[in-house]
């Protein structure tokens, strides 16, 4: 793992005698961006946090959750290059809360405003949805370093917490032969049948459309999506679910940057409610598993976009969510010559994180990460100059951070002669 040193130099001048001066730009408020700029602003490292979205509305709301003083409000269209650079101009960190396909364009911007960054997940793979995937962002890593930059690449809670999980883990064994992201919720929505706690639009190319990246076997390969299924328990309240492998960012990054203690096995698994599984592989078998357009009627559109319209928005879910969400990875190898199976995992209510918080249980627990990787970057916890992807971090900070600031995680051992069907 790179040496912090680095980073801790990069900030020392910025925080000489304790003084908060750091500067940071939260790109996107949704429900994700709210959390990630709240909880950022309450260090005292922070002494600005500049709301930019789109929607004027939105950063006007979000700014009254802040302490006092510490927003600014911008309005921003993120496709707006010279706004953009402009934007980032005398900011120390911009907190990428966008759709992941602008995240090379904002990491263009910040090598050309001299601004560290921060994202939350990737986009792709390019070959089937013309985006960048994992690998273009963690290829700027050399322009990053020059710069005297540093950048933090899929921050939040899966990817990002669930990665750091992982590298903790890893840290633990002797040897790791599998490790397996395991994503739960058991939650209803009032007045929908089914809801996807996250983007519409991501869950539906998630399940549907993206060749789920694997490590099988020592050996990168590609399924199709929802090909493979099994029962598994989660720790209480969630429970007992099916999961299903989709494509994720983890099943990249842990053979990446873990594999040096005999990984064979790497892999992502999501529960997915019974019948949306099945619609989902009903529209499989109709041949709508793609993003291009069809012709119907005298009209083109994309069956993606007519599936996803059904679907409501997460953000208009908020205080309707009944339930638990469980994200965790789950290691397995030895141990003093003892085979051990261990799940490392966040758990956050729906109910807890509206009453208490007044969002989304699956904001929170995706913004809370991301703002601990940026709490750690602001501090001069992070590694140095360059990009670099949450196995690459210290575990312990990151780790210590998620408590402190409402995301409390747990480990459990499962029994390990116990074969998993994954």
């Amino acid at each position: 793992m790179p040496s912090n040193d680095d980073g801790a130099a990069m900030w020392a001048r910025a925080t000489e005698e304790g003084s908060p001066v750091m500067r940071v730009l939260q790109l996107g408020v949704g429900s994700v961006g709210e959390v990630t700029a709240r909880t950022v602003a309450s260090v005292p490292e922070v002494d600005k946090v500049v709301l930019a979205d789109i929607d004027p509305a939105r950063p006007q709301v979000v700014a009254g959750k802040l302490p006092a003083g510490k927003a600014e409000i911008l309005q921003l269209d993120v496709h707006d290059k010279e706004a953009l650079v402009k934007a980032l101009a005398g900011v120390d960190l911009v907190i990428n809360g966008l759709i992941p396909e602008v995240n090379l364009d904002v990491m263009a911007a910040c090598l050309e405003a001299g601004t560290h960054y921060l994202d939350m997940a990737a986009a792709g793979p390019r070959d089937v949805v013309g985006t960048a995937d994992v690998d273009e962002e963690l290829a700027l890593h050399d322009e990053f370093r020059r710069a005297g930059l540093t950048g933090l690449v899929f921050f939040g809670i899966d990817p990002g917490a669930s990665d750091v999980f992982a590298r903790a883990l890893y840290d633990e064994f002797d040897t790791v032969e599998r490790l397996t992201v395991l994503d739960g919720d058991n939650s209803t929505a009032e007045g929908v049948d089914y809801a996807p706690s996250f983007s519409p639009t991501t869950m539906v190319e998630e399940c549907l459309i993206l060749p789920p990246h694997a490590f099988e076997d020592g050996k990168v390969i590609r399924r199709t999506p929802l090909s493979k299924s099994f029962d598994f328990t989660f720790p209480e309240p969630v429970g007992e679910l099916t999961v299903w492998n989709i494509d994720h960012e983890e099943s990249q990054l842990m053979p990446l940057f873990l594999g040096d203690k005999g990984l064979r096995n790497a892999d992502f698994f999501i529960a997915l409610d019974p019948d949306w599984a099945n619609l989902l592989l009903a529209w499989r078998r109709l041949g709508f598993a793609h993003n291009k357009e069809i012709e119907f009627g005298g009209a083109r559109f994309r069956p993606l976009d007519l599936l996803v319209s059904r679907l409501p928005k997460s953000v208009d879910l908020i205080g309707k969510m009944h339930g638990s969400v469980c994200v965790g990875t789950l290691a397995e190898g030895t141990i003093g010559g003892k085979r051990v199976r261990r799940y490392m995992y966040q758990i956050t209510s729906h109910d807890e994180a509206y009453e208490k918080h007044g969002v989304q249980g699956t904001g929170w627990q995706t913004g809370v990460p991301a703002a601990c990787g940026a709490i750690m970057l602001v501090r001069g916890l992070a590694p140095g100059a360059g990009v670099f992807a949450p196995e690459q971090i210290d575990p312990e900070p990151f780790l210590k951070l998620m408590p402190e600031h409402g995301a409390p995680w747990g480990v459990v051992d499962l029994p390990a002669d116990e074969e998993l069907p994954i």
